[in-house]
């Protein structure tokens, strides 16, 4: 659960923890230790006073042998008489000269020094020393033992006294040991808490490396590596999605750069095929004039399709604005009315307009006319492209309080089944027979439904209940000056 909480906050709380688990592990440690340095005194140590118990029966032993002790051979005797440990002891002459033994400290010096401290007990920081005399055979003094001692507990072996040791040390600096214990446990169950979230960036970084985006770091935290996965992750995602959009973006181009090829080529076909003709005709005029008005017609076309594909080129490529300004619907619909007659004029459509509700005919509303006259010709061309001759097509206009629905039918064949759901697709023509004939690149529905989509509104087509197209668009009506 630590690992999940900020570096930050990790690190002060394994320090707390650290210091918290040394002291209470020094406690005990030191709590152990004064109950086995209890145990161990009581077993293996001497208590204070016990070498000076055993200065009686030294001092006897010692006056058994008297004089003898002064020879050089009796050294070893001594060695074995007196304990190795708490006791040390010195063999010196009637003048106080040293003859051998095991103390450094001189406690006779000079004979009459030697005659006023035998039998005596002597004591010198700290340290107690009893001086035993030695007699000749025939009772004359002829030197005396110095045997030193010190009334505190001593270890009963050098071993027992290692053991101790090692025990003090071990209990003294047991802080230190912790300290340093319980840092190297903190620090590794730290790392391994961050080496599963490095290695999953890692990998990561080497999936992006290799251009594999399909990746996500499963790791879930609120510290740095936690976010830093996480914008790892949103990263990837953001490069995935610009990817696709520079793939879609550049399929688009490809499909509409074929796309105009291919719509391209029948024109310029027309246009060449008419141009060699041409150059064959010398003095019909009227010939001349014929040839020439087909290579214009097809000529405009030419330049309409290119100016379509510009068109939908800028409106993909940039934000486009709204241009608000006042409209009078009726006056609109009017002057658009006579423009769309002469366009079905050669298959005899009848166009008609309306307003709902009827008494609203001259209401003026905010809207970007130069767009909304794009979206109706678009889809009012569409219409006369595919009503028969003969046919009525009805345009209609319903202000309502924060929008206008406009509404495009016809007596056409209507849409078909398959091509309802793509209406509104970039380059798509429907039959591909009558989109070769009738010359249209597929881009009208679709620029309409960009423009309303600008505009907030929707559109949508559908086929009359008697037959017949009917495509509806709403503008939300927009704040500009007013008329």
């Amino acid at each position: 659960m630590l690992a999940k909480k900020t570096f930050k906050s990790q690190f002060i709380w394994m320090f707390i923890f650290i210091i918290v688990s040394s002291i209470i592990a020094t406690l005990v440690t030191y709590a152990a230790g004064y109950i086995i340095y209890v145990s161990l005194a009581s077993q293996k140590m001497t208590p204070a006073n016990y070498y000076e118990q055993q200065m009686d029966k030294l001092d006897q032993l010692i006056r058994n042998k008297g004089a003898e002790l002064m020879k050089k051979d009796a050294q070893s005797f001594m060695e074995r008489l007196v304990p190795e440990e708490g006791v040390f002891y010195q063999v010196v002459g009637l003048d106080g000269e040293v003859i051998y033994g095991s103390s450094e400290k001189h406690w006779i010096e000079g004979r009459e020094d030697l005659y006023s401290k035998v039998n005596t007990t002597l004591s010198e920081d700290g340290q107690y020393a009893r001086i035993v005399p030695l007699f000749s055979p025939e009772g004359r003094l002829e030197g005396a033992v110095s045997l030193a001692y010190k009334l505190e507990p001593r270890f009963a072996s050098t071993t027992d006294k290692l053991w101790i040791s090692l025990l003090f040390l071990g209990v003294l600096f047991s802080p230190f040991i912790y300290t340093i214990l319980f840092t190297l446990l903190f620090a590794t169950r730290f790392a391994n808490s961050i080496s599963k979230p490095v290695n999953l960036l890692i990998e990561a970084a080497q999936k992006v490396r290799d251009k594999n985006l399909d990746f996500h770091i499963e790791y879930e935290a609120d510290n740095e590596l936690g976010k830093l996965c996480q914008s790892f992750n949103q990263m990837g995602t953001a490069l995935k999605e610009s990817l696709l959009t520079q793939w879609k973006i550049e399929q688009e181009r490809n499909e509409m750069i074929q796309a105009l090829a291919h719509d391209l080529k029948t024109p310029l076909a027309v246009i060449q095929g008419y141009a060699e003709a041409l150059m064959g005709v010398e003095n019909d005029r009227q010939i001349k004039r014929r040839y020439l008005q087909v290579i214009k017609e097809h000529a405009q076309k030419g330049g309409e399709l290119v100016k379509t594909m510009l068109y939908v080129a800028e409106l993909e490529s940039s934000e486009k604005e709204l241009h608000p300004v006042p409209v009078d619907l009726a006056s609109f619909l009017s002057r658009k009315k006579e423009s769309y007659e002469v366009m079905a004029k050669h298959k005899k459509i009848t166009v008609s307009v309306e307003i709902v509700p009827q008494n609203m005919e001259s209401a003026s509303c905010q809207l970007d006319q130069e767009k909304l006259e794009r979206i109706l010709d678009n889809i009012v061309q569409n219409s006369i492209r595919y009503t028969p001759e003969g046919g009525t097509i009805t345009i209609s206009a319903e202000v309502r309080d924060v929008e206008v629905v406009f509404t495009v039918s016809d007596t056409g064949p209507g849409f078909s089944r398959q091509d309802l759901p793509h209406l509104f697709d970039k380059f798509y023509k429907g039959d591909p027979s009558r989109s070769s004939k009738s010359g249209h690149a597929g881009l009208g529905l679709y620029i309409a439904h960009q423009l309303v989509n600008l505009h907030g509104g929707k559109i949508k087509a559908e086929n009359e209940e008697n037959g017949g197209a009917r495509v509806t668009f709403s503008l939300k009506r927009l704040t500009g000056p007013s008329i």
